[in-house]
């Protein structure tokens, strides 16, 4: 242990600021509106970046996902796919569980529907209707963990980003929404769905446009600086030992 690097990662490393995110979004966007062949008419996903930026699920729920989960103000968030090897060969299936229930669905985690997600899938449920497409694919199968974390790769190295994987949303999502909104851990960790102590240590890291926000909250307190008395009327003094 004493020659491992056991320090925590720099935000850098682990997650994306604000500016790569917006990057990452407006290349999205333009890649749904290109009409290239290669995106196609349905950019799924492209659609699930935007989707991963303001859950920050992780990949294999966003997977599991299905339009039943999608409930009146909330998204209920308790399965994920997986896959195994049948002869030699992967095959993804169905698990009716989180990663952090392992194996014993607690069926509680909810994540708010909010107004900005809500929209996002009301397009895409329009797409599909357009399209005639039952499910998330055009040719009938749902969302493959590895084709998607696939394009995020090359999308991420395309715009020669640092950071190429989707936890990296997740962390982001914790640190540089929820926490700077003021979200408690013990609410941060019922959406996320991992344990306080994990949140704490893994998934909260400082912003790295930190500095610049928080020198403009201080100036926007001012600049007169203040002043701690030098007493206190409830101190009582003790003798000195003679």
């Amino acid at each position: 242990m004493k020659s491992c690097d056991t320090s925590k990662a720099k935000s850098e490393e682990k997650i994306f600021s604000s500016e790569e995110i917006q990057m990452l979004k407006d290349e999205v966007r333009r890649s749904i509106d290109s009409g290239l062949k290669r995106f196609g008419d349905y950019y799924i996903n492209g659609y699930t970046m935007l989707f991963t930026i303001e859950t920050g699920v992780r990949v294999g729920e966003l997977c599991a996902l299905k339009w039943a989960d999608v409930k009146d103000n909330y998204i209920h968030i308790h399965a994920q796919q997986l896959f195994q090897n049948f002869d030699g060969k992967k095959e993804v299936y169905y698990a009716p569980y989180t990663k952090y229930e392992k194996g014993i669905s607690e069926d509680v985690r909810q994540f708010p529907l909010t107004n900005a997600i809500e929209s996002l899938l009301n397009e895409i449920k329009a797409k599909q209707e357009k399209l005639v497409i039952e499910s998330c694919n055009t040719d009938g199968r749902w969302i493959i963990e590895e084709a998607y974390t696939s394009a995020l790769r090359r999308l991420c190295r395309s715009k020669v980003l640092t950071i190429t994987n989707n936890h990296a949303f997740r962390m982001l999502f914790n640190s540089n929404v929820l926490i700077s909104m003021g979200i408690t851990v013990a609410d941060r960790t019922a959406m996320l769905g991992h344990s306080i102590e994990t949140n704490v240590k893994y998934y909260s890291y400082a912003r790295k446009d930190f500095l610049e926000d928080v020198k403009a909250k201080l100036d926007a307190m001012g600049t007169t600086p203040q002043v701690t008395p030098s007493g206190h009327s409830k101190i009582a003094p003790f003798a000195k030992k003679a």
